[in-house]
């Protein structure tokens, strides 16, 4: 297998999975704190984190740091740009894709520390249960 055919399996790879999939397609709108993504998407922050750095490690995304926070976007890069647009634009179509757009707005709304407060308040609950 050559190298390019093997970086692409990796690639595919990356968005084969369910959440990795939501979350390319929740930031094809626009960048978006680590936090937002979890309320968003309902899940825990840990789930997203592990999701972004396998989207991360494929290329797919960038992160940047303000303060606390970490914000992430979809990398914007021609060679990336092809086959990520070709794949969010029939996940843009799936109804949870478009339940999750919806949620968007309303978590904007809440502010990000409101929305970080509360998905760390639900780790440390699920910490504890542990």
């Amino acid at each position: 297998m050559t190298q390019n055919l093997r970086s692409m399996v990796e690639r595919l790879k990356a968005v084969s999975h369910p959440l990795r999939l939501r979350v390319l397609a929740l930031l094809g709108s626009g960048e978006l704190c680590v936090c937002q993504v979890a309320e968003v998407l309902q899940v825990p922050q840990s789930s997203v984190s592990e999701a972004l750095r396998e989207l991360r490690r494929a290329g797919f995304v960038n992160e940047r740091k303000e303060g606390r926070w970490v914000f992430v976007s979809v990398v914007s890069h021609p060679n990336t740009s092809q086959l990520l647009q070709g794949i969010l634009a029939e996940a843009m179509a799936l109804v949870e894709m478009q339940q999750d757009r919806e949620r968007v707005a309303d978590v904007k709304t809440l502010g990000i520390p409101a929305v970080c407060c509360k998905v760390e308040k639900a780790a440390k609950a699920e910490a504890a249960h542990v």
